[in-house]
This record gives C-alpha cells, sequence and structure tokens, in this order.
C-alpha cells in the first residue's frame, strides 16, 4: 500500500458564513487529514467581484507555498504564512479603504444636511426630500442599502424612474422633475464627497438620461361609459373592487393605500391620516366623504387591530404589508378583455375622480383637499395634464 500524499489539492469555499480555502493536510502520525480553513481576512472585501480575484491570489500564494514546503502542523512554517496572509490583509483592508465610500443612504442623508447648512428654503428641501423618501424605499425593497454612491450607475436609477413610474402611476412631470434631482443629487454629492476623499471616482453618469414628453399621456382617466364596463368587471373581484374605490374616493396613490393601517382612520375627525415618507406630498389629512365613510363601515376596518394594514397579505386586511404589484397583476385581465392599453392604470381611478368632482362644479379649492397639491400653481399643472377644462365653450354659446 503506498504511502499518501502530504495534501490534497486546495478549494475555495463560497459559504453563507464567509469564504476560505479549505485545505486538507496529512496529520503527521499519517492516521489521515486535517481540514484547515483559512480565509485571510478576505471577508472584509465586500464587493463580490473584487472578493473573487483576491482569494483566486490567496489560492495561488497558498499553492506556490506548499510546493516550497509548507505545512501548517510546523509552527514555524506556519507563522511564515500567517505572516504573508497578515500582509496581504492589510493590503485588502487598504484597498478597502481607498476604495469606500458612503452608502446610498449616507449619502442621502448628506445631501439632506448639506440642503440645509446651505440655507436652502424650505420649499425647496421639503420637495427634494419627498424625492429621497421615494429613492429610500426603492433601495430598501431592492436590498440596494450596500451600495456605495460612487458604485451606482445610470442603470440602477433608470430602474428606480422606470419601477416608480409604471408601479406608483408616476406622470411624465413627476417622471421628469425625479429625473432632474438625480443630476442635482449625484453633482451634489460627488462634489461633497471629494471634500473626505480626493481620490473617490464616481461612475455615474445622467449626460444621457431622456426626459418623458410632458404631453405624453400616462394614467389616463375613465370616462363614464369606459367606467362602467370596467365597473361590471370588478364587482366579480370584491377585493380588486374595493381598492379602486379606495383610490377612487380618497385619491390616494396606490402606495400611500398599500401602507395604510387602521390606526390612520378616524372616523370621529372624518379624515385620514397619510404619513410621510408613505406620502407623495408629506404628513396630509384626506378627508371622509359619505362614500368613503360607507366604504370603511362595509369593511369592518374600525373593528380590526389598530396595526392592520386595510389591504395587507393576499389585499385583504392583515398584520403584514401586500406587495406592490398584488393588485396591478389582478386588474390587468380586465383591461386585456375590454381592450384597454397601458395607459388604463388603477392610478387612473384618482384622476377620474378629480376630473368628475371638477365636472360637476367642484371648486380647485376643494378637490385639492382631496389630492394632496400644496399649492395652486402645482395643481394647476395636473390640470393641464389631465386636459381639464371645466367651464370654457361647454355651455349655451350662440345659434346659428
Amino acid at each position: 500500500m503506498g504511502s499518501l500524499p502530504k495534501y490534497k489539492e486546495p478549494k475555495i469555499i463560497r459559504a453563507k458564513r464567509g469564504w476560505f480555502i479549505a485545505l486538507y493536510y496529512l496529520r503527521p502520525d499519517s492516521s489521515g487529514y486535517k481540514r484547515f480553513e483559512l480565509s485571510g481576512g478576505i471577508n472584509y472585501v465586500h464587493d463580490l467581484g473584487e472578493r473573487e480575484k483576491e482569494i483566486q491570489a490567496m489560492l495561488k500564494f497558498l499553492k506556490k507555498e506548499l510546493e516550497q514546503g509548507f505545512n501548517p502542523f510546523f509552527p514555524d512554517i506556519e507563522e511564515r504564512y500567517e505572516n504573508a496572509i497578515q500582509e496581504k490583509k492589510q493590503s485588502i483592508v487598504k484597498a478597502e479603504r481607498e476604495m469606500s465610500g458612503w452608502d446610498l443612504l449616507t449619502g442621502l442623508e448628506k445631501f439632506t444636511a448639506d440642503c440645509r447648512a446651505r440655507n436652502l428654503a424650505e420649499r425647496t428641501v421639503s420637495t427634494y426630500e419627498s424625492f429621497i423618501n421615494n429613492i429610500k424605499e426603492w433601495i430598501e425593497a431592492n436590498e440596494k442599502v450596500d451600495m456605495r454612491v460612487c458604485e451606482a450607475t445610470l442603470s440602477d436609477m433608470l430602474e428606480f424612474l422606470d419601477t416608480y413610474y409604471d408601479e406608483e402611476g408616476w406622470s411624465p412631470r413627476t417622471y421628469n422633475n425625479h429625473a432632474k434631482f438625480l443630476v442635482t443629487l449625484f453633482g451634489r454629492l460627488k462634489k461633497l464627497e471629494k471634500r473626505e476623499n480626493p481620490d473617490i471616482e464616481y461612475r455615474i453618469d445622467l449626460s444621457d438620461i431622456e426626459l418623458k414628453k410632458d404631453r405624453a399621456e400616462k394614467n389616463r382617466y375613465y370616462t363614464p361609459a369606459v367606467a362602467e364596463r370596467v365597473k361590471k368587471e370588478l364587482e366579480k373581484d370584491s377585493d380588486l373592487y374595493n381598492y379602486v374605490k379606495w383610490i377612487f374616493y380618497s385619491c390616494m396613490r396606490p402606495r400611500e393605500i398599500r401602507l395604510l393601517q387602521v390606526k390612520h382612520i378616524d372616523l370621529n375627525a372624518r379624515q385620514i391620516k397619510a404619513i410621510a415618507p408613505t406620502a407623495k406630498t408629506g404628513d396630509r389629512y384626506v378627508p371622509i366623504s359619505d362614500e368613503l365613510m360607507e366604504l370603511i363601515q362595509s369593511m369592518s376596518l374600525t373593528e380590526l387591530p389598530l396595526n392592520f394594514y386595510v389591504f395587507g397579505r393576499g389585499n385583504k386586511p392583515s398584520e403584514f404589508k401586500t406587495n406592490k404589484d398584488g393588485f396591478s397583476v389582478r386588474y390587468k385581465p380586465i383591461k386585456d378583455q375590454l381592450g384597454l392599453d397601458n395607459k388604463y392604470t388603477l392610478y387612473g381611478w384618482k384622476h377620474t375622480r378629480v376630473v368628475n368632482l371638477l365636472m360637476a362644479g367642484f371648486s380647485d379649492q376643494e378637490v385639492m383637499t382631496l389630492t394632496g397639491h400644496t399649492d395652486y400653481q402645482s395643481f394647476m399643472a395636473y390640470k393641464r395634464e389631465l386636459m381639464v377644462d371645466s367651464s370654457i365653450m361647454k355651455g349655451k354659446t350662440i345659434s346659428l
């Protein structure tokens, strides 16, 4: 029987608990192999691409040492190897320090603090914060908390913009406002971070970001004829129909409704509190009309625990949040059946409510209490997007 080889070929192990090189070396008494796990600080490198390069280099180094007689059972030789690994670890830490930068959430905090330090108008800061809240939600939902600002790309930002444009029913104007803010945000962050680390390099280039045409119709409102056809189909799905009613009667954004809890509904004061950052315009109060009151009572919402979401898991009242596209998936077959294109969205029911109220003679100021607009100019821009005019040439003119 031949003698056993001194060691088995070392292999890289990429385990959840950490990466290391597994080395099986023959025991001094030849009774079998002992496994050694050599990491050398490789798990300090968070970028997986860089970590792969480093551990491959360590494997190559180890193989060379083994060929030259390295034996982990001999302390003096092991110490030599450990010293070499320690030097490698220090170089890794140094490289990581040189390449380190602010993560996205830290960058957003730095930006906000800088805005206040420069004494920007409170209205400007408030607007920026509404944009930032959307970015934060996207970061957390897509597990990008550890991404560094310097590593962000145009592709990442387009993913953010397109996700909210489609799932949150953004208008072209809202999309464009966020796109322009991203240019401001990353331009400023680059200057701020370079003050701390002059060697930092940013990958992102927003010079090619394309804006939506302002007149592009998105979230088309439902004319009475179309609305009636859709409602007949909605009646077959009570949960979906209730969700549409919530959008219509409250004029809340789908995201606001998705994160609405029972504790936010005050029937005595007849108002609902939409809490920032779930609300686009920050904390605001939504009046409860008779129709919305009837809907709340029919769903027996006030009898539920205060922490229950109105539309939670399974798109029913629950203590757990629902996912973003649950109702959109259920709504699509209705649109397909009726031949409606993707401009007819769930969010379009909010616009339908606004159009109906204006056509019924409610004033702009009254409707603004529902939409959440804080100034008349932005509301007028919103009306122009809907192409709503409730007065001109709608009455009797001149007979021929």
